[in-house]
């Protein structure tokens, strides 16, 4: 089964600085590449898989009715869990908000403002 083969040019002084990357680490710049999107890939896809399951978490808890806040805010547990949970979503709307074509971003302040929700940073 053959893989397939994927290819691309580099500015020479970009390829200059990756050649002593590869060279660092002992590998060939090609190597060195294939190595490190194969591993940056499948980091993206673990943190993707547990940031998906604590926005789950944190839209429920931001749905969740008065009474339901009140038991979340006299737990400390669930208290805890909130702080720790924070960082998490701040990362990772800074990450999104990063990659985000501007188009994409207005698109989705759009269907936030659709559904009742002032959009943060809207320009409506």
């Amino acid at each position: 089964m053959s893989t397939p083969t994927v290819s691309f040019r580099l500015k020479p002084e970009v390829y200059l600085k990756l050649e002593a990357i590869a060279a660092e680490a002992g590998q060939s710049p090609g190597g060195y590449l294939k190595k490190k999107l194969e591993s940056d890939t499948n980091s993206f896809l673990e943190d993707l898989k547990f940031m998906k399951g604590d926005i789950s978490e944190i839209l429920y808890l931001l749905q969740s009715d008065d009474d339901d806040i009140k038991a979340i805010e006299s737990s400390s547990n669930q208290n805890d869990m909130v702080k720790a949970l924070m960082p998490i979503v701040l990362e990772s709307l800074l990450i999104l908000r990063e990659v985000a074509a501007p188009n994409k971003v207005s698109n989705a302040q759009k269907l936030v403002n659709k559904a009742g929700i002032k959009a943060h940073n809207s320009l409506d």
